[in-house]
């Protein structure tokens, strides 16, 4: 955040202001499970973003901008009704299927979504980065949900793990996905392939 003020100041605009007890409160009943810390503390310094999917100069991360909370929660009811309601309704999938799917460890690979994934980023394509909840050492690792390839694999161990790779690629000029980040002078960050 220090950073966007400093190098990127219409993006570091456009990140909400910290989320309220009440909104974290409704999350955690949501999804029926225990926050990570790391997520609540990164809710508590800024709930998402202002102008979510509505163009690059709120991309904290490559390809996605981070989801409030009450964001984070519509998009989840959204994959469950789509996954969840409307398969099943077409016989393509059982409630058992979600039942074991659920019960394996965080991380695993489940083909489907689940009550146990919580949205954090939102992507321009459809792509969602979640937090896994389910229980197992990865608990709160963060993956990819695609709605051609479902959940892929682990990306962070969890939101620190991946803001510290985010202020990594800031700082440092790295790339991150392939991508630098890249500041005009209209104060926007963007991620680029050609800048070096």
């Amino acid at each position: 955040m220090a950073w966007l003020a400093r190098h990127a100041p219409r993006s570091a605009e456009l990140l909400g202001g910290p989320a309220s007890a009440a909104d974290l409160a409704e999350a955690q009943e949501a999804v029926g499970a225990e926050l990570p810390g790391d997520l609540v503390h990164w809710w508590r310094r800024a709930d998402g973003t202002t102008r979510p999917g509505r163009g690059r100069d709120l991309y904290l991360i490559p390809r996605f901008y981070p989801c409030s909370i009450q964001q984070a929660l519509r998009s989840r009811r959204i994959w469950w009704q789509v996954w969840h309601d409307d398969t099943i309704e077409r016989g393509w999938l059982a409630e058992e299927d979600f039942l074991g799917a659920q019960a394996g460890p965080a991380g695993s690979k489940a083909g489907m979504w689940l009550p146990g994934f919580l949205p954090i980023a939102g992507g321009v394509g459809g792509e969602t980065l979640f937090v896994d909840l389910r229980t197992g050492p990865l608990h709160g690792c963060v993956r990819e949900f695609d709605k051609v390839f479902t959940d892929l694999e682990p990306r962070w161990a969890g939101i620190a793990d991946m803001l510290a790779e985010v202020a990594d690629a800031l700082e440092n000029h790295t790339p991150l996905d392939g991508l630098r980040p890249h500041v005009p002078q209209d104060g926007v960050l963007y991620w680029d392939r050609g800048i070096q």
